[in-house]
């Protein structure tokens, strides 16, 4: 009998089989499906394994969940497979030779010497994909990044990576981390998988979460000034609110979330040098990945933020008190950087357009900030908004049209060649206007790019995409320690059991050895 024995045979090898079957198989989708199941059973029997049959169960539901009446599949028109088959292909080429809907959307663009093939961005989001608190790549997360890229997106940047030891001890809830050489493997995966599927990639990389990072044994977190924060309700995006109201205890002072964190303590001088060095290395070691591109973190209210906000920074030394002052850790930064990696690849900055905050940093200070990093020759500034503190900003409930007047600012104090990204421009109508009139030069999108991985595409062709409600859902998971979901976009979270999403074969001609520029000498 088949149970008194396991046949140990790959999974590619069901794959391809129930595949064939249902090749075989009319264009009545009852007997289509007759076989899928009879395919996949059959298979169940001869393997032990648990990750295929998820697999298969997971797509037989969505297949049963996307038929359309009256299509050839439900026994409604009398079409042979082929001429089906055929016609959606005809469709496409279509669409692909005709001009696109939003043109601007879709023109290249350098940023440094990296060229992008069209103007939308994947903005860096926490998924809590990286489940095991040690900050290494996993399959869901290859996949979920591999959806965006074949989505047609031209630039992904990651979610915020943790570059210093330090940093790592202190982290929202759970974050990919690099800074040291067991964690590049998996992050060249991404790169490879990125780049397989048509786009960039750069990463995020942080030098910490300063005070609203949270450690499990309470220890209190490094920053500028021993002064916490609180997050007002008030200024909470309308989604949050309602958990929170819904769900309480998310606000009990022992569990970490978005809301509050530890008392921090003052970072010293020679820890402020050590993290500027530590981060630079980093740096050396996402080139080595093949990432095109490094982003400098600095929104939010995070570490380089707090440095340079009067509400969180108070210190007496070099790092405080006048502006040129609090800004000296991103300038230092910047520097180590570069003196690391030289011109080998773009670096950008991001930050927010505004704290909202009294005594915060407010936008005319922040617009100083930009033309300093533009003097000493940054590639590009990412906008966002807000902080923990004023979190309506940081995830606005509605198209956040007044960005696009802080990129404005920004812009008028950069040199001409230097592209401003602004986020949370959800309408392409928006978005390719705001470009068109010289006002941005990208647009990121994050939730959005959760609750419809193939925009860009559906954009490009003029089809009708899935519009994300901006209910925050996705946010207040992730707050809560959980892999991100959408309840728009029921793939997410599961991308690494479509097989639309496995990167197979290396491309012919394709490098063994990772293409790292020539770096200056070591000093």
């Amino acid at each position: 009998m088949i149970s008194s024995f396991t046949v140990h045979v790959p999974t590619t090898f069901f794959y391809k089989t129930a595949s064939c079957l249902i090749e075989s198989c009319s264009c009545n989708h009852l007997i289509n499906l007759t076989f899928f199941l009879t395919a996949v059973f059959v298979c169940a029997l001869l393997s032990n394994d648990a990750s295929f049959m998820d697999y298969r169960l997971y797509t037989i539901d969505k297949e049963l969940s996307t038929i359309k009446p009256g299509s050839p599949w439900a026994g409604g028109e009398n079409m042979s497979k082929e001429e089906a088959t055929k016609k959606s292909s005809d469709s496409k080429t279509s669409r692909r030779t005709a001009k696109p809907a939003y043109p601007e959307l879709f023109q290249p663009i350098k940023i440094g010497d990296c060229e992008i093939k069209n103007r939308i961005v994947m903005a860096p989001m926490n998924t809590v994909f990286s489940m095991d608190n040690l900050g290494y790549v996993n399959e869901q997360i290859l996949a979920y990044y591999a959806a965006r890229a074949k989505g047609g997106t031209g630039l992904i940047i990651t979610e915020c990576v943790l570059g210093t030891k330090l940093a790592s001890e202190f982290p929202f809830t759970s974050n990919l981390h690099l800074f040291d050489v067991t964690h590049v493997p998996g992050l060249e995966e991404i790169t490879e998988t990125v780049h397989a599927f048509g786009a960039k990639v750069f990463i995020q990389l942080s030098i910490g979460f300063g005070r609203q990072g949270h450690n499990k044994e309470h220890k209190s977190p490094p920053a500028p000034s021993a002064i916490p924060y609180q997050t007002d309700p008030t200024l909470m995006p309308q989604g949050m609110l309602k958990f929170i109201m819904a769900n309480p205890a998310v606000l009990d002072p022992r569990i970490p979330t978005m809301a509050h964190a530890d008392m921090p303590r003052e970072m010293s001088r020679e820890e402020i040098k050590s993290e500027i060095a530590e981060y630079a290395n980093s740096c050396v070691l996402a080139l080595i990945a093949g990432f095109d591109g490094i982003e400098l973190h600095a929104p939010h209210g995070y570490l380089e933020h707090q440095f340079l906000s009067p509400r969180s920074n108070k210190r007496t030394d070099e790092y405080g008190g006048s502006l040129e002052n609090r800004m000296r850790i991103v300038v230092e930064l910047y520097e180590a950087v570069r003196a690391k990696i030289g011109d080998a690849a773009p670096v950008g900055i991001r930050l927010s357009g505004d704290e909202h905050m009294p005594d915060g940093i407010h936008h005319d200070e922040l617009k100083q900030v930009v033309k300093k990093m533009g003097e000493l020759g940054i590639d590009y500034v990412h906008l966002s908004d807000g902080s923990y503190e004023a979190l309506k900003y940081f995830f606005p409930d509605e198209e956040n049209l007044h960005l696009v007047g802080e990129a404005e600012g920004f812009k008028s104090v950069l040199p001409k060649h230097v592209p401003v990204i602004s986020v949370s421009l959800h309408d392409p109508q928006n978005s390719s206007r705001a470009i068109r009139e010289g006002r941005i030069d990208m647009v990121s999108l994050g939730r959005q790019m959760l609750a419809d991985p193939d925009y860009a595409n559906k954009v490009m062709n003029g089809e009708k995409y899935r519009k994300c409600a901006r209910c925050n859902e996705c946010l207040m998971r992730t707050a809560a320690g959980l892999p991100v979901r959408c309840k728009l976009n029921r793939d997410l979270g599961r991308e690494k059991y479509m097989p639309e999403y496995w990167r197979t074969t290396r491309k012919a001609g394709t490098r063994i050895l990772p293409e790292v520029p020539k770096l200056p000498p070591l000093v």
